[in-house]
């Protein structure tokens, strides 16, 4: 969906009168995240955000810069989202073998070993 947003974006007019739609639509973008970022996250979105700010009309090349810094915020936040999740699963999984272990059952989830077969290790998402 952002990617076919962005294509729209890239292909759409920017006259005048749509830069400063834009400019207006990014600063209460970015009232908005202030009220559900941490300060960290928040300042450092901020720090390349600046082409549209009540200094006038934006250029179309400032808008471009903008979008592609937006986007590549984006991306590193959600990449690091997941990462995270998957330390979280990580962990709680190592958790979860350590009870099992000892309690001396098998984690949840896992069959017993059939004698003379290879142990099936892996995940999938």
């Amino acid at each position: 969906m952002l990617q076919t947003l962005m294509v729209e974006v890239r292909g759409a007019d920017t006259d005048e009168e749509s830069r400063r739609l834009l400019a207006r639509i990014h600063v209460e973008t970015m009232e908005e995240l202030a009220t559900v970022l941490s300060a960290d996250l928040m300042e450092e979105l901020s720090e390349f955000v600046s082409c549209c700010d009540d200094e006038g009309v934006p250029t179309e090349a400032e808008i471009r810069v903008a979008q592609a810094q937006l986007v590549g915020w984006l991306q590193g936040l959600l990449q690091g989202l997941q990462a995270s999740m998957a330390a979280q699963q990580a962990a709680a999984t190592q958790q979860l073998q350590l009870l099992a272990s000892r309690q001396g059952t098998p984690p949840a989830g896992s069959a017993a070993k059939k004698p003379g077969l290879p142990d099936q290790t892996g995940t999938y998402l």
